[in-house]
């Protein structure tokens, strides 16, 4: 009677831990670094760089996510996810066609969605750019400064030689370019000349791209 007794009890307790387990499995939720790869290792072998891609910095929610673009279109996603804008012709005033990419927060699936029409975000400043390739600028000690700034922004690096470096604004399209061949650590940018706002900087090194933002008061 005791051997059943204890039996029982074990029972119950691997039924628990099972159940434990599978729910701590099955309620995983995909988090912004692996939607970040999710996208783009889809869109690695499609698309010619240079190219801009966006994430939307609301976290997900139940309620899905509405999106607004600037002539005032919309739409909704009807569940959790990762909400990504892709610019593939950031040279070109307005890029050729419109893509927008969904990452299901629970299970990871992604949703394409692409458009020939005007459907750019109404507001690309609820937008961040995903590095295409991530360099810790801790260790690569480039830094960007002041920021804010009135017009100069001075760049200082000394591990990695920069190439080039170049200037964007929200909606991906390149203002300046200015290609770099002396080695000197200490690189003079002026932006004066643009509108008060948000910019990135593009800096290509020898091993890679970092790309800041930056305010322009």
């Amino acid at each position: 009677m005791k051997k059943n007794f204890t039996f029982i009890i074990l029972s119950k307790f691997l039924l628990f831990a099972f159940f434990i387990l599978f729910f701590s499995v099955s309620s995983a939720q995909i988090t912004r670094e692996q939607a970040d790869t999710i996208v783009l290792e889809h869109i690695q072998n499609e698309v010619i760089s240079p190219y801009f891609l966006y994430v939307n910095v609301n976290l997900p929610s139940e309620d899905g996510i509405a999106l607004t673009t600037h002539n005032e279109e919309s739409m909704k996603i009807k569940y959790a996810c990762w909400a990504y804008y892709l610019n593939e012709h950031p040279e070109m005033s307005e890029p050729a066609r419109h893509r927008y990419l969904f990452v299901k927060e629970n299970d990871g699936n992604l949703l394409e969605v692409i458009t020939y029409n005007d459907l750019v975000p109404a507001d690309l400043t609820q937008w961040e750019l995903v590095p295409l390739k991530v360099i810790d600028l801790e260790k690569s000690d480039i830094r960007i400064y002041p920021n804010p700034t009135t017009g100069e922004l001075t760049i200082t690096n000394y591990e990695l030689r920069i190439t080039g470096v170049e200037v964007f604004d929200v909606y991906g399209r390149k203002l300046s370019s200015h290609h770099l061949i002396t080695s000197s650590p200490h690189h003079l940018i002026n932006i004066s000349h643009l509108q008060s706002g948000i910019y990135f900087i593009k800096i290509t090194t020898e091993t890679g791209i970092i790309t800041k933002k930056v305010i322009k008061n």
